[in-house]
């Protein structure tokens, strides 16, 4: 009995391993088109598309397959590819160029003005020798408008910074290495610029010089502004951990993302927080 169950557990076996080969050659599955089919479609032959508005966005040169492209993201919202333009397309899928992000700098962060006349954006400058893990544009980023008809661009922020002068003994100016003073080797990041009803602009800054604990990059808060630049205003007190992307929502609320870690006992958690406008009712 014990023989005839042993010669049973053998066929068994060989049969398991006779399809194993057979498990081994079947394809798998593929989880992304290879190689990638560039040749989309223009806009106009998908009929079940319906729009009547411009659109505006940033484009930067495609490197290829095998290359790495950098955009700015949370952990290095400075740092991305020169040469980002900021592009206006057209219903019918005709582009213009609006603004040239330059060799050594690219347009960043679009966002269109209540009357959809105007773009505000921040460009970055000094890019070339910068890496995610090292160099932030020694240039700096400054904020501007464009009036999209006319194409009158108007330049709000001109690096101006504002260090806690009772911390350090800085330098004349931020970027200048001068004996026995403290500078930073990147310029003023003036980012995320988004109108306000009123008038106002809200946006981020580092021109406070921070670093935030647990992160290398600079520390950028809340800061409003005039519609003209003019009687600039700290209402991110609480941005040690970083403030990003500011967007009005519907009540007027402010809604952006931030590092704080308000307890989390993580150094890494982004999380979405709401402020007014004059700095109070954060959380």
């Amino acid at each position: 009995m014990k023989v005839r169950h042993f010669f049973a557990a053998l066929v068994i076996l060989f049969v398991c391993l006779i399809g194993l080969p057979a498990i081994g050659q079947q394809k798998k599955e593929e989880l992304f088109p290879n190689p990638i089919n560039l040749q989309v479609p223009h806009i106009s032959t998908d009929k079940s598309v319906k729009h009547d508005f411009d659109i505006v966005y940033v484009r930067t040169p495609r490197k290829g397959d095998k290359a790495t492209s950098l955009w700015a993201e949370i952990a290095h919202p400075s740092i991305m590819d020169s040469k980002g333009d900021l592009m206006l397309l057209h219903p019918d899928g005709k582009e213009e160029v609006l603004v040239e992000g330059g060799e050594d700098g690219s347009v960043t962060d679009p966002f269109v003005s209540f009357d959809g006349q105007w773009v505000y954006f921040s460009h970055l400058q000094g890019l070339k020798g910068t890496s995610q893990h090292g160099q932030s544009p020694f240039k700096g980023a400054d904020i501007f408008k464009i009036h999209v008809p006319s194409r009158k661009i108007v330049q709000l922020t001109h690096q101006e910074w504002s260090p806690n002068t009772g911390a350090a003994n800085w330098a004349s100016d931020i970027r200048k290495p001068e004996k026995d003073k403290t500078s930073l080797n990147y310029g003023v990041l003036n980012l995320g610029p988004c109108p306000l009803p009123g008038g106002r602009i809200v946006f981020t800054s580092n021109r406070n010089a921070f670093k935030p604990p647990k992160h290398p990059s600079p520390c950028l808060q809340l800061f409003v502004m005039d519609e003209d630049g003019k009687n600039v205003e700290m209402i991110g007190h609480l941005n040690i951990g970083m403030a990003l992307h500011p967007t009005i929502l519907k009540d007027g609320r402010i809604v952006f993302s931030s590092l704080e870690s308000q307890g989390l006992r993580n150094s890494i958690l982004w999380g979405l927080w709401q402020i007014h406008p004059d700095g109070t009712n954060w959380g």
